[in-house]
């Protein structure tokens, strides 16, 4: 049998929680022979380099979309998919560093693609354990879960927003194509949904393991927040038109939202950078005419 391990966290996530994890199952780094990514970000494949060098012969797995997020910190603050993006269409160039800052420490260095993860493909660990890739854009274009078939568990990453991963934030997705994402997911009858944190529901617990009937409840959760966005899209551009700046628009939007999920303003741009992505894909679904976008600045060496 095969070992694989989903998502390699942050830079430092290598060494400070998969070695220790490995060493209490009695394995070592030599053991590992699959690192399989459900997306690009930084907090899921920032430690990718690092677990490259602790572990060469460990395959590294991505789907194609969201390759060119292993090329390091620039190759984030050059995303779409990045608050750092967002942050420049609200015109908030100057927290674009403090963003850089945080990108420098969480994003290792470049690991490189060894296996390209596209939808339907098989990873066979052995034994019952067979890995289907089902490819679910939205939250990155790249975005991938993996279903444990024999088990009907599937390994989410951040393809399942619910309401948002922490109070008052909202979910993050930079497409409408999430909507139909969580439909796909829907029709594979997972009876374990694993996601990448703890993603609000309404339930009671807010564990990031769901199962039974929590799962269909956690997607239920996820497309009313996407309604809920998608109404104060519909909102904010039917009052300012579309060729309103994003940021009129988008607080036009949020004001519509907060009266249909628990979101709180931000102090410093009032619409959270993190928040604002979904809501920018369903300006564009309404009409609204995004500006050419700003060419990144150069990254500080």
């Amino acid at each position: 049998s095969k070992l694989a391990l989903i998502d390699s966290g942050a830079a430092d996530s290598p060494a400070s929680a998969v070695e220790p994890a490995l060493r209490e199952l009695g394995l070592a780094w030599s053991d590992l022979d699959f690192l399989l990514n459900t997306h690009g970000h930084a907090d899921h494949a920032g430690g990718n380099g690092e677990l490259k060098a602790l572990s060469p012969e460990t395959q590294v797995g991505i789907h194609p979309a969201d390759a060119h997020l292993l090329g390091g910190a620039d190759a984030h603050l050059h995303s779409q998919t990045d608050a750092s993006a967002i942050m420049r269409l609200m015109g908030r160039d100057d927290m674009v560093a403090e963003r850089e800052a945080v990108l420098r420490r969480i994003v290792g260095r470049s690991s490189g693609v060894d296996r390209e993860l596209t939808d339907g493909d098989v990873v066979d660990l052995g034994a019952d354990v067979r890995l289907r890739v089902v490819h679910t854009p939205g939250h990155t274009e790249g975005s991938v879960c993996f279903l444990w078939e024999a088990e009907d568990m599937l390994f989410s990453g951040d393809a399942v927003q619910g309401h948002g991963w922490r109070a008052g934030l909202g979910p993050i997705y930079h497409d409408t194509t999430y909507i139909a994402s969580l439909d796909r997911i829907s029709s594979v009858h997972p009876k374990v949904l694993c996601m990448g944190h703890t993603f609000g529901w309404g339930g009671v617990l807010n564990d990031p393991v769901r199962t039974g009937n929590d799962v269909e409840l956690t997607l239920q959760a996820s497309r009313n927040a996407a309604a809920a966005i998608d109404h104060a899209a519909s909102v904010a551009v039917e009052q300012l038109g579309p060729d309103a700046p994003f940021l009129q628009v988008a607080q036009a939007a949020f004001r519509e939202l907060v009266y249909q999920l628990a979101i709180t303003w931000d102090r410093r741009t009032d619409v959270p950078p993190a928040a604002a992505g979904a809501i920018r894909a369903h300006l564009l679904a309404h009409g609204w005419h995004a500006p050419a976008p700003a060419t990144a600045a150069t990254p500080h060496s």
